[in-house]
């Protein structure tokens, strides 16, 4: 049996190895895939040199990180109230996740009541142990009012065997007040946890270190208008946004991916100042002004509506 693995393993093995082959085989024929890959490492070795150089970046993730050419150094960020508040709010979401799409009337559509039933049951668990999670007397009181209301609503649904619009809209409505003062709190614990470990972190750099200094957030900012951390860095260090210091990485994972995100960033401006005399010209797609003007060619535009 063992030998019969082996040689299956051997067989599968040789497969894979004579696919990768083929692959790189068909790459070094094709001197349009082979001249392309050639430049495209040469660039990366290029943002990866210039990567490794953006040094000291503060990372605001889970902690508040500052890396520089001789280590890291990390600031808590803890926030117990936020995020206490914050997931007990989060049943507002259970109950609007539970019931989108709307159950078609016509149907046997089941999951709604299978949901409302993980919600009960979820509520009756977390209320157990909410007494143990260091609450004030009146923050645990708002959170027990808000979920009872939950289940109650959820509960009565299940007895009576339906739900309406009317119905969902009116308890979240009900809950409305304490998930508006749970926003309020839970603002004012991450932004406090927020000032604390950025404030330590800028008392240990040095003022030439602070001004080449790169911030990145771990999180997009495609709330575009209002976000919570980019009001912060606003008010604490205008002229780092100003500067386009401060950047988001919507996709970045790990101080070393943040990090790089920083190069990356400044490799585009490369890209944009060399080629165009602009730094932030690579933030419109390369083809994208062409596009335009070619797609008015293509598609003609349709003739305006009439109006009064």
């Amino acid at each position: 049996m063992q030998s019969l693995w082996m040689g299956c393993c051997a067989a599968v093995a040789a497969i894979v190895f004579t696919a990768s082959a083929i692959a790189d085989q068909s790459a070094t024929d094709d001197p349009v895939h082979a001249f392309d890959h050639a430049m495209l490492s040469i660039f990366h070795r290029g943002q990866d040199a210039l990567t490794a150089e953006t040094r000291p970046v503060m990372i605001i993730a889970r902690d508040v990180t500052v890396m520089t050419e001789d280590g890291e150094a990390s600031y808590p960020r803890d926030a117990p109230t936020y995020q206490h508040l914050k997931s007990t709010s989060h049943v507002v979401l259970g109950l609007i996740g539970a019931v989108t799409p709307w159950p078609d009337e016509n149907t046997d559509d089941e999951r709604w009541k299978a949901e409302f039933s993980i919600i009960i049951n979820e509520i009756d668990v977390f209320l157990a142990t909410l007494g143990g999670l260091g609450m004030t007397e009146g923050d645990l009181a708002s959170q027990r009012k808000m979920l009872e209301t939950a289940r109650a609503f959820a509960q009565g649904a299940l007895d009576k065997d339906q739900i309406t619009r009317e119905a969902v809209s009116q308890v979240i409505n009900d809950m409305r007040p304490i998930w508006a003062e749970n926003m309020e709190k839970s603002a004012r614990a991450e932004l406090n946890a927020l000032h604390s470990a950025v404030s330590d972190a800028r008392a240990a750099i040095s003022e030439e270190e602070w001004t080449k200094m790169y911030v990145v957030h771990h999180g997009g900012s495609s709330v575009k208008d209002v976000n919570v951390v980019l009001l912060y860095l606003q008010r604490v260090m205008p002229e780092k946004v100003a500067a386009g210091q401060v950047l988001f990485a919507e996709n970045a994972h790990g101080n070393d991916a943040l990090a790089g995100y920083a190069g990356y960033v400044r490799m585009q401006r490369h890209v944009g100042a060399w080629v165009f005399g602009d730094p932030e010209r690579m933030r419109v797609d390369l083809l994208g002004y062409e596009a335009g003007s070619i797609l008015d060619e293509m598609i003609p535009a349709p003739p305006p509506k009439p109006t009064d």
